[in-house]
């Protein structure tokens, strides 16, 4: 199951299954980008120069340094997350925004040493990055290039990445079983369910096919058969819809609220995260 954790204030909070709290990282104001590992004992998190791992005392383990921005620097964000086995700290690093360099770079660190493993450099002016770890090494990654859209990357410790081709698609999640991958269009038109790892479309629903206006960049796998798509309608709300990933039904809608499009958190193992309105977690 996912490890369930949130940011309250400067700290980040660690949940157990039954929404326990575990633990509780103490994070720097500037940081934005972290990831806890799944053994839920240790944190990376990235600033605008650096990634750094914690332990739960906030004691230092590593960093690694990226250098100084540029004098020309604009605005970027560092991503920077755990393998799924935590022996690895994939960092994608916006060098090109930043002002350290003309390519961005995304950087494979030994989890236990700070050690630099690989340094692959990607040709994309993103601004930030999400990634998403497969259980076999290997990390998904979409590059956001702002108005000019987005790039979408596969690769392991030990490949050149793979580029999908894509300049307007953002990956939300990935199937449980791996076997898929779900994204929305960057205009937020429709939403693809696609083969993994080669990117094939299975099937594609607008969002006219849910009587909305656009789809939200949120939502994800619910388990293996079934996923969850949060569509926006005109009024500024916002619904929840099951969808069949074999077929491409809509199922229906979930008939719940949100405090926000992204607060669902499906787990993939048929339960799902939100906020209730007094701050706390609850599982569905």
């Amino acid at each position: 199951m996912r490890v369930i954790s949130r940011r309250s204030g400067d700290d980040v909070q660690v949940f157990d299954e039954a929404l326990e709290p575990l633990r509780i990282f103490p994070l720097p104001p500037d940081v934005w980008s972290w990831s806890v590992s799944s053994a839920r004992d240790s944190l990376v998190y990235a600033t605008d120069d650096a990634v750094v791992r914690i332990d739960p005392d906030g004691r230092e383990r590593w960093r690694f340094e990226l250098g100084p921005q540029g004098e020309w620097a604009g605005s970027f964000m560092i991503d920077a997350v755990f393998s799924a086995d935590d022996t690895l700290v994939w960092v994608y690093a916006p060098q090109s925004e930043a002002g350290r360099g003309d390519l961005d770079e995304w950087i494979v660190l030994d989890a236990a040493t700070g050690e630099p493993r690989r340094r692959f450099p990607l040709e994309t002016a993103g601004q930030g990055g999400g990634q998403h770890a497969l259980r076999d090494g290997r990390m998904l990654l979409d590059v956001g290039e702002g108005q000019d859209g987005g790039r979408v990357f596969l690769a392991g410790p030990d490949g050149e990445p793979h580029d999908f081709g894509w300049y307007d698609r953002v990956p939300i999640s990935v199937a449980p079983d791996e076997s898929q991958f779900m994204t929305v269009e960057h205009g937020q038109d429709d939403v693809a369910f696609h083969d993994l790892p080669g990117g094939e479309v299975r099937f594609r629903l607008t969002a006219e096919d849910f009587g909305a206006d656009s789809v939200e960049f949120a939502g994800g796998y619910l388990d293996d058969e079934t996923a969850i798509v949060v569509v926006a309608g005109g009024d500024d709300s916002w619904r929840h819809f099951r969808v069949g990933t074999r077929t491409g039904e809509v199922l229906g809608d979930l008939g719940i609220v949100t405090m926000e499009p992204d607060d669902l958190e499906p787990l993939g193992d048929g339960t799902y995260v939100i906020t209730d309105t007094d701050g706390t977690l609850r599982r569905m």
